[in-house]
């Protein structure tokens, strides 16, 4: 059977309960899908401290401690990054666990079970998630032993392209990649190249992340077309480039944003493009009265997309009469 997976929004749901519940987690998921980013996120917006301890990096002693003698016995001193203060709280994000030895798997036991290691006790308002690659993604990955595995629930997590949009248009992502992957949504995550490619770059939603700051520095994909091959891979590479010359063909967005501009674009490619520069460049109420005239031109499915994506960039918009007024014609396509 196959596991059902979740993505990033679910995610948020599901370890706000098991956090409340006070339930050890795993998140299982490929590479640069949002495992770390989205623990963080967390522990920011719940006002909680956030310890962040790489397994695959330590050794079984490194998590007991080191022995002393105090009083003619012998005692572990914890190390520095187990939290002492019994009073507070947060989350311990133990990354990368089924990458780590055996020894420190099985020394990871008795702190998910009993929230204890040797003499530690872990305090009372902090709670416990796991993260980890899945086993097929090409990485150091060992299988977890099943005492280990039966401590704690399991959430699979996937990169998806609606909650991938959302968090990059609230984040600033370029829009020749909100363009690009709202036209081909399935180059958001890639499988992980074999050993024996020539180039081992692949796509991820962190991968995408990462070239959006580097199209912010330099736009020229003439200058930058090896570094775009060394992030998304090769493939993807030369169709993001095609697309972006599609891009580059459409008409003048500051013209649309001011209302003095009607040109529609034919090619499903530009609409993407079209839609994705206006959302990055829009900046107020007074330009989504332009937006919503404009709208009317587009064929139904990037009218709906267009209003949808403007809304999650600036909810004030559904307070406008222009609004209501698009609604009473294009409600129906809104699911």
């Amino acid at each position: 059977m196959v596991t059902p997976s979740i993505g990033t929004i679910e995610l948020y749901k599901q370890l706000e309960i098991l956090l409340k519940s006070d339930m050890p987690v795993f998140i299982h998921g490929s590479p640069g899908i949002g495992k770390s980013y989205i623990v963080n996120d967390i522990a920011k917006k719940s006002n909680l401290e956030l310890v962040d301890v790489r397994l695959s990096q330590l050794d079984a002693v490194d998590l007991r401690g080191i022995p002393t003698i105090t009083n003619n016995q012998t005692v572990w001193m914890p190390p520095v990054f187990l939290p002492l203060d019994q009073n507070s709280s947060g989350i311990l994000f133990l990354d990368e666990l089924n990458s780590a030895s055996l020894s420190v798997q099985a020394a990871i036991y008795q702190l998910v079970l009993d929230r204890k290691i040797g003499e530690y006790t872990l305090p009372k308002g902090w709670k416990i998630v796991c993260a980890g690659n899945k086993i097929n993604d090409k990485g150091i990955v060992f299988k977890l032993p099943s005492p280990l595995v039966n401590r704690m629930v399991h959430l699979l997590l996937e990169a998806k392209y609606d909650d991938f949009k959302n968090w990059a248009i609230l984040n600033g992502i370029h829009s020749y990649i909100l363009g690009f992957l709202g036209f081909r949504p399935d180059l958001l995550s890639s499988e992980v190249p074999n050993s024996t490619e020539t180039n081992p770059a692949f796509c991820t939603p962190r991968a995408w992340s990462m070239m959006s700051n580097i199209l912010k520095t330099q736009s020229n994909v003439n200058l930058i077309s090896p570094i775009i091959y060394g992030t998304v891979g090769y493939s993807a590479a030369i169709e993001f480039i095609s697309f972006i010359k599609v891009y580059k063909t459409l008409p003048n967005i500051d013209d649309i944003l001011n209302g003095s501009c009607e040109i529609v674009p034919n090619e499903p490619s530009a609409l993407y493009a079209l839609c994705s520069a206006i959302i990055e460049k829009y900046e107020n109420t007074n330009q989504a009265v332009n937006i919503f005239a404009y709208s009317k031109s587009l064929p139904v499915e990037f009218s709906v997309m267009l209003i949808k994506d403007l809304i999650v960039k600036d909810e004030n918009i559904a307070l406008l009469e222009e609004f209501d007024k698009w609604m009473e014609k294009y409600g129906d396509y809104i699911l």
